[in-house]
């Protein structure tokens, strides 16, 4: 099913990849998933725009705008 790549198969690329990991995931790690949560977030912002304004026609306030209001 999967190409071997330089020889590689599947298992042995993905023992790879978790040894790579597993050493610099200390320093990258939390700077990765920090990125991956604030892209995460805009996403499911965009979304709910988007979702807002096609929506029923209706002129709905962005959610961003609707929760600084209640604070």
């Amino acid at each position: 099913m999967f190409g071997a790549i330089f020889g590689l198969g599947p298992l042995e690329l993905i023992i790879i990849i978790a040894v790579i990991v597993l050493l610099f995931a200390p320093a990258i790690l939390p700077k990765l998933v920090r990125r991956a949560g604030d892209s995460v977030k805009a996403m499911r912002e965009m979304t709910d725009n988007f979702q807002d304004e096609k929506g029923d026609g209706k002129e709905a306030e962005p959610k961003a705008e609707a929760k600084k209001k209640k604070e």
